[in-house]
């Protein structure tokens, strides 16, 4: 496994020497090794506060397959008011398999800080179901497709939506596990057409789908199984190896200088294989992707020997998600503005 120069903060490849690095106020880590580094604490850290929007539940498109079409649903979440925002997709994880759009503390920040938040379902690989999905397995490029279908109704949504009307065409993303990895895939190249996020935090995904000491990782999750299942292939070459059906189906390989930034974020004993993270993170740096971030969060490990996953560390993250998509979404001098506590009060 080709070591990573340490560094922390923006990944544009194009930075030299006299770039700077934001530090983040959560505790991280600059990663030179993957080997456990001295453990500090994070800092949960502070977003305005705001009543809860109440969500909508509407379908946002149809995924199609020989074995039939499924529904698919979201949870609209769109600040009080007039004015036109962001739009962004939360989408969950789950191992492929498992998972559902129940994440309010993450939508409800995100909508708080001034953006129409979607947080979306999809199709599931064997033996997850949708509402819907009979027969259809489930399976890539299933997923993300559904993901690419969500980002085209956000951005343009339909006449019937609660969000018509109130987007201004940016779609940006926060995935995490699973979710993370199809935010990935869709911020590095369109799927359908029209569907590049124009940015995502992606909090511990899964990026390589074939890369061999991941594929052997059992500490806390069983990447190797997941991965699999959602491809549809068994292991041998065939499945395993450089150009296999894993390595073709994995989000790392889409990346070029025309991705989008993405801001990539684990713990340091994740249940996500490590190298996941360092792939990543050193793969937007060779080619050029602009504007990119990562961060290591440091923790204890618990009895399982493993850190924190995905959204579980958001609160402690949140903060610096919103920046980074308040920086990438916006128009220089514009920015999504925070949900005004008094006005919202007055708006219910």
């Amino acid at each position: 496994m080709n070591r990573l120069p340490a560094r922390s903060g923006n990944l544009d490849c194009d930075c030299r020497c006299a770039c700077g690095f934001r530090i983040a106020s959560v505790t991280i880590a600059v990663i030179t090794t993957l080997s456990l580094i001295p453990t500090l604490t994070a800092t949960p850290t502070s977003t305005p506060a705001c009543d809860p929007i109440t969500p909508v539940i509407e379908q946002y498109g149809i995924g199609q397959s020989s074995s039939g079409d499924t529904p698919l649903n979201w949870e609209a979440f769109i600040p009080p008011g007039g004015g036109t925002h962001p739009a962004i997709i939360v989408i969950h994880g789950g191992g492929f398999k498992g998972g559902d759009f129940t994440d309010t503390r993450t939508d409800q920040d995100l909508v708080c800080a001034g953006f129409c938040v979607f947080d979306i379902e999809y199709r599931l690989a064997p033996p997850g179901k949708l509402d819907g999905q009979g027969s259809d397995p489930g399976r890539y490029p299933e997923q993300t497709d559904d993901v690419a279908t969500a980002i085209r109704a956000a951005r343009n949504p339909a006449r019937t939506s609660v969000a018509f009307g109130r987007v201004n065409g940016k779609v940006g993303a926060v995935g995490g596990s699973a979710g993370a990895s199809h935010a990935a895939y869709c911020a590095a190249a369109p799927t359908l057409g029209g569907d590049q996020l124009d940015a995502a935090v992606l909090l511990s995904g899964a990026y390589d789908f074939h890369d061999p000491a991941s594929l052997i990782d059992t500490r806390c999750a069983e990447f190797g199984a997941d991965v699999r299942n959602y491809v549809g292939c068994s292991p041998g070459p065939a499945c395993d190896s450089d150009e296999g059906l894993l390595d073709l189906a994995s989000p790392y390989r889409r990346f070029t200088s025309s991705s989008s930034p993405v801001f990539i974020i684990a713990t340091n004993l994740d249940p996500m294989p490590p190298n996941q993270f360092t792939i990543l993170v050193s793969n937007v740096a060779a080619v050029g992707v602009p504007n990119c971030e990562q961060l290591l969060i440091t923790e204890r490990p618990g009895p399982d020997g493993c850190t924190r996953h995905s959204f579980e560390y958001w609160p402690d993250v949140k903060d610096q998600a919103i920046a980074f998509l308040n920086t990438s979404l916006n128009d220089p001098g514009g920015g999504s503005q925070p949900i005004d506590p008094e006005r919202h009060n007055r708006l219910r």
